[in-house]
């Protein structure tokens, strides 16, 4: 759903795109829900504002060593290593035009020898991540507004503690179901619909409860979940209301109020919420 999900890609190669360009300020491109506060009206800023509210969360500071499991177009990488001076990162990600973006804004920022240590390729793929983190020792695991999209977020779980020194931690933001959209069947219908139309596994998508016990089974403990719905998911769906002159081609606007009006909907129904979450090893 991150921005790029309901109906993105309708003519595009790429299902996660840079298309979000469109939508910052400042020659920015965040591309998250973004944490919006009162009076915030700046799509960049509340993208900023998530990822310092997962940064905060993970604790980073200049020890740390950091694998983005989905890093976009590279803002958030550059804010680890410049607003919370993180010793060294690395990444995967999916899109090829974000993370070909993403060297070119490591470059650009000062930061010349990152672009070789982030890769194109899926989270799940196991095989992968020895050449991602090469000789790091990870003290970070973080999912940026991502994990939800990953084909099997469990999986992504499994492969993040083997690849863990113990105390490290996981960070995320993610999608759950809420306790009251369960005993529901045509939400659950529509859901399932949507998820669907987002790229999203619906295994994904569970509430609090299971989430939580799905860390502890595979491992992990001092779980936190905090609930940031309302920044989140109204804040996002208000924005994009406001925007009523939005100057996007034709899909890209469709794309941008299907989601505002499914998450506004999700939200005002108590079906879905949205959380950071921390885990340690």
């Amino acid at each position: 759903m991150a921005v790029s999900s309901i109906a993105s890609g309708m003519k595009s190669k790429e299902f996660h795109d840079l298309s979000e360009l469109a939508l910052n300020s400042n020659g920015q491109s965040w591309g998250n829900l973004g944490y919006w506060t009162d009076g915030e009206d700046s799509y960049s800023n509340a993208c900023r504002a998530l990822a310092v509210q997962l940064g905060a969360t993970a604790e980073l500071n200049q020890d740390s060593i950091l694998f983005d499991a989905g890093f976009g177009c590279g803002d958030q990488l550059c804010l680890w290593l410049e607003h919370y001076q993180v010793s060294d990162v690395c990444g995967i990600n999916l899109s090829e035009s974000q993370t070909q973006h993403a060297k070119s804004l490591l470059s650009k920022n000062g930061h010349s020898e990152k672009p070789n240590a982030i890769f194109v390729g899926s989270a799940n793929d196991g095989e992968m991540w020895p050449e991602v983190i090469g000789t790091r020792k990870i003290s970070h695991m973080i999912a940026l507004d991502c994990a939800y999209h990953f084909p099997n977020r469990v999986n992504f779980f499994d492969l993040t503690i083997s690849h863990l020194k113990t105390g490290s931690k996981l960070a995320l933001t993610d999608f759950m179901l809420a306790d009251q959209a369960q005993s529901k069947l045509a939400y659950r219908l529509l859901l399932s619909l949507m998820f669907r139309l987002s790229r999203i596994p619906k295994s994904n998508i569970v509430d609090q409860t299971t989430y939580k016990a799905e860390l502890e089974a595979i491992g992990f403990h001092n779980i936190q979940i905090r609930d940031i719905s309302q920044p989140v998911i109204d804040g996002f769906a208000h924005w994009v209301r406001s925007q009523t002159a939005m100057r996007l081609p034709f899909f890209a606007r469709v794309k941008y109020r299907t989601t505002a009006a499914f998450l506004n909907w999700a939200y005002n129904r108590s079906i879905l919420r949205y959380a950071v979450i921390v885990a340690e090893k």
